[in-house]
């Protein structure tokens, strides 16, 4: 007969395999995913062009819109984005951290969000500025590192000042990197406070954070009589590469997560069943395998949406897939999601505001997926008011930042989760009570 003591002791022992396996395949696959990200930029163009986009990218200001690939090139784009990725998923395997849904989320966030604004240069500051922060609170880097990676949604920040000022570079590179550390030190205290802002149901609560802290840096800027000029350059050359990366990826993460899951789809419907509020780690919930099927559900869903919109593929809304599909570890999935795009869908279709193949449009639906918990929670007709009410907010944000935070849709989601939440709670509240009253006064005439 087994002791108590005894089995917690071996329950105890298989957690700890199970998690190892876990952190084990899912590095394989951020490293594997890296690697393939380089391997395009190497040998997608020639090496001259290489070397000049990727000088570009370096050297741009990098506000939105910035589409590195009609800045630079193709290759450099693809550079750009598996280096930093490598970079990222090297530095938390060299802290010890097992990788979750936050941070399968963060990492595919740099990822994406490195074809239009964020480069090896501009995110460095917001890294070093979390290291500082968890020096000066006593805690371990690891405890912030996943901020710290979201926090580079500031890095056209870094950008401007160095090369968006007219000022001397010798001035201009110390003083970016100064801000950037600054900014890196004081997200991680701010975006815990401000969680509970739209109470979990905004998935890019980093992105809401940062929008805050760019709109009054912004304003800083315009007391100084320096104007942020929010810029426009997306390509429109390389849709169907772009649309085959995308289908071969995806094609790739279903694979490996069938077989990772024992060529079993067990898992997805455990994932279906969850409303995605924060924090929902679906790696914890259902393990990699279904994680990774789920990931690569989504991505199909969000690019058959794009072609649906009649988008261009490029670099921000590549960008915005990558990302929304990370965030399908942490939250999203086909379910919660798809009423948000149908709202956003709906809305650019019947209203003369919008043209429904603009990047800007493709781009919030996609982004818009953050609502998801939304839907998931409160139903999907929640979720179509949702995005509608965030494809009428945030066309109207951008100039409050000036296109420095990268996440301008997550700015929005969050003031839109703010705003619906209390407000459904409170509907929900009376339909609760009206049903107690119903039930009390069936039980008196009974």
């Amino acid at each position: 007969m087994i002791k108590k003591t005894d089995r917690f002791t071996l329950l105890h022992t298989e957690k700890s395999k199970f998690q190892k396996k876990n952190t084990k395949q899912s590095y394989f696959f951020m490293l594997s995913y890296s690697f393939f990200l380089i391997f395009i930029g190497l040998f997608s163009g020639s090496l001259p062009l290489l070397f000049d986009g990727t000088l570009n990218i370096l050297t741009s200001p990098s506000h939105l819109l910035t589409d590195y690939i009609a800045l630079g090139s193709i290759n450099s784009a693809f550079l750009n984005s598996g280096i930093l990725t490598l970079v990222s998923v090297l530095l938390t395997r060299r802290n010890n951290i097992p990788i979750t849904g936050p941070l399968i989320a963060a990492l595919f966030t740099v990822s994406g969000c490195s074809f239009f604004g964020k480069n090896l240069y501009n995110s460095i500051p917001i890294i070093i500025g979390g290291y500082i922060y968890s020096k000066i609170v006593k805690k371990p880097f690891s405890s912030v590192i996943v901020v710290s990676l979201f926090g580079s949604a500031l890095s056209p920040i870094i950008s401007y000042i160095t090369f968006g000022l007219s000022l001397p570079l010798i001035l201009s590179i110390p003083l970016s990197y100064i801000i950037g550390i600054f900014l890196g030190i004081i997200l991680p205290p701010l975006a815990s406070h401000v969680l509970n802002f739209h109470q979990g149901f905004s998935l890019y609560n980093v992105g809401f954070t940062s929008g805050l802290i760019a709109m009054l840096f912004t304003s800083t800027l315009k007391i100084f009589d320096r104007q942020v000029d929010v810029k426009n350059l997306v390509s429109t050359s390389f849709h169907d590469e772009m649309l085959l990366f995308l289908l071969v990826l995806f094609s790739l993460m279903f694979c490996s997560g069938f077989l990772l899951n024992h060529c079993s789809i067990k898992g997805l419907k455990t994932i279906s069943q969850t409303s995605g509020k924060l924090i929902t780690d679906f790696i914890t919930i259902a393990t990699v395998g279904p994680t990774l099927m789920n990931m690569a559900l989504m991505g199909f869903l969000l690019t058959g949406f794009t072609v649906i919109c009649h988008g261009t593929m490029n670099g921000p809304i590549i960008g915005a897939i990558l990302s929304a599909v990370g965030f399908s570890a942490f939250g999203n999935h086909p379910l919660n999601s798809l009423p948000l795009l149908v709202g956003v869908f709906l809305t650019a279709q019947f209203t003369p505001a919008f043209q429904i193949d603009q990047t800007v449009v493709v781009m919030a639906g996609i982004f818009g997926t953050s609502l998801a918990p939304i839907a998931g929670y409160y139903g999907p007709i929640y979720g179509l008011v949702a995005g509608y009410l965030h494809l009428s907010l945030v066309t109207n944000v951008n100039f409050l930042h000036g296109g420095l935070n990268l996440y301008n849709n997550g700015f929005s989601t969050g003031f839109v989760a703010a705003v619906m939440v209390p407000l459904l709670d409170n509907i929900l509240q009376i339909k609760k009570e009206k049903m107690n009253a119903g039930k009390r006064k069936s039980k008196k005439n009974y």
